[in-house]
């Protein structure tokens, strides 16, 4: 019987080991985040520790009857520490995951040859949260080794094509449309490869030269993504771009970031790296702290503005699409959204700055579609949805709401709320449950550490309370409404999507 025991608590103790790698992971192996994360679950985290202390106090009392209940007890513990829904962004196990396994069993082994009894089996499913922790510490060196191999291999590759143009786009937000707009804009003259999907990380950035960039290409448009202060230009001390993006800033991320000045000043390591390369950095002056940055070796663009480089006039804006004309030339495409002619602005401006003539930009702009998850509009019937659940902050959402006032009839927003705004979370997201009371006839808050503080802000504009839903996923607010057996012309708005981490 001990023996079924002691594999019931080796099965929980892997279920476990597997969740809290799968956190760390979307923590992005950060410490301080993972330790965050921790703080704002300890009651769960602890129910699942002291859950399991419970069966292995029980068996102190050694008999037949405390060992069948403390069996049932771990064999329910199995059940509810066992994956039941598909995570949204599922566990990975890249390499470094694997050696991490590898050192928490060597950890697991040592501990139990010291104590073969199922106490040590029971502490070490107590301590599972801080395994990983332990494992990530142990492999620093190594994996420091790893990174800094893989580094150099990327400028040794870099270094054999002198000729290539290195583009680096970053911002708040916005910078993985301007990403994908460069793209099809630079492709009507160019060779062009790009940092896929949200590889826009030091590793992702390097795992891109390494596996894809070949001689043929001759514009590397690359995507720079930062949570602190100096990742911006670790990134740019590999690639050296010539010229660089900046598509917003706004307070986002500010749970790392603290202040919006600490914001600023690492966007900014890309202008700072494009001005050692001798380039120009591109600036999106409508946005209101680029805007006040007067910096030499730029261009500026933004919409209604004479004083900008490149202008974008007569924009009209419409749940059909946009149109728009820079330097007298005119330009429409499908894509919804006013702000997203503030990207496209961008993406024309770098390709006529690098001899493209606008008259061949004007297909290439026409043919661009939605990038996936950013108001992305899926129309089936008379019902439409607007998927911008990638990701949000303050000022982006406003502008999905704006977008999801020009659709005709029912107005509906799903949202599980903002997150990662530090000290400002509640402000931000009572202004948000304020704004969109607005627009929207039903508002369906997904369950989430945050919602509270939206369903503050709707109840402050005395929303009517039979339209407010609270729901616990995107899936079952679609349900619901598609259940409403409404009539009218619907259109949804998925504003935000959370990690797994947020929804524990």
């Amino acid at each position: 019987m001990k023996i079924i025991i002691k594999i019931e608590l080796l099965v929980n103790l892997i279920l476990l080991l597997l969740f809290y790698m799968h956190m760390f992971q979307l923590n992005s192996y950060f410490l301080k985040k993972y330790a965050d994360w921790m703080k704002k679950n300890i009651k769960k985290i602890l129910l699942k520790s002291i859950s399991v202390l419970i069966p292995v106090l029980i068996l102190l009392i050694d008999s037949n009857i405390t060992s069948v209940i403390s069996m049932i007890i771990l064999a329910i513990l199995i059940c509810v520490n066992f994956p039941k829904d598909k995570a949204k962004i599922p566990l990975k196990f890249t390499n470094r995951v694997i050696r991490m396994f590898i050192t928490q069993a060597i950890i697991i082994m040592l501990i139990y040859i010291l104590n073969r009894n199922y106490i040590t089996l029971g502490v070490l499913n107590i301590i599972a949260f801080g395994l990983c922790v332990i494992s990530n510490i142990i492999n620093y060196p190594i994996e420091y080794g790893i990174r800094k191999y893989y580094i150099n291999d990327a400028k040794k590759i870099l270094k054999s094509m002198p000729n290539l143009i290195v583009i680096g786009v970053t911002g708040s937000y916005g910078k993985t449309s301007v990403k994908n707009f460069l793209v099809k804009t630079l492709s009507a003259k160019y060779e062009v490869l790009t940092t896929p999907k949200n590889y826009n990380t030091t590793m992702g950035v390097v795992k891109t030269i390494r596996e894809e960039l070949k001689p043929t290409y001759q514009i590397f448009v690359c995507e720079m993504g930062a949570t602190k202060i100096g990742d911006i230009k670790e990134i740019c001390d590999i690639v050296n771009p010539k010229y660089g993006v900046i598509t917003a800033i706004g307070p986002q991320h500010l749970q790392s970031f603290k202040t919006i000045d600490n914001t600023i000043k690492t966007k900014f390591e890309l202008y700072d790296s494009v001005c050692k390369n001798g380039g120009i950095t591109f600036l999106n002056c409508d946005n209101e702290y680029i805007a006040k940055q007067n910096r030499p070796n730029t261009v500026t663009y933004g919409i209604d503005n004479e004083k900008l480089d490149y202008n974008a006039l007569n924009l009209k804006s419409s749940s059909q699409g946009l149109s728009f004309s820079i330097k007298n030339v005119d330009f429409k495409t499908k894509l919804i959204g006013r702000h997203n002619v503030e990207n496209l602005t961008g993406a024309i401006a770098v390709a006529n700055y690098l001899d493209i003539p606008m008259d061949r930009l004007v297909p290439r702009v026409r043919e661009i579609k939605s990038v996936e998850h950013r108001l992305q509009l899926i129309s089936k019937g008379n019902l439409n949805i607007i998927d911008d659940s990638y990701n949000s902050n303050p000022i982006s959402s406003k502008s999905a709401i704006d977008t999801l006032a020009e659709f005709e009839g029912i107005k509906i927003i799903v949202t599980p709320g903002l997150i990662e705004l530090g000290k400002d979370e509640e402000k931000f997201n009572h202004q948000f449950g304020e704004y969109m009371c607005k627009v929207c006839d039903y508002i369906f808050l997904v369950n989430s550490t945050v919602s509270k503080y939206i369903l503050k802000g709707i109840e402050s504009k005395k929303f009517n309370k039979d339209k407010i839903v609270i729901v616990n996923s995107p899936q079952e607010a679609i349900t619901q409404i598609t259940n409403f057996g409404l009539n009218d012309k619907v259109t949804i708005l998925l504003e935000n999507d959370l990690p797994d981490n947020y929804n524990l």
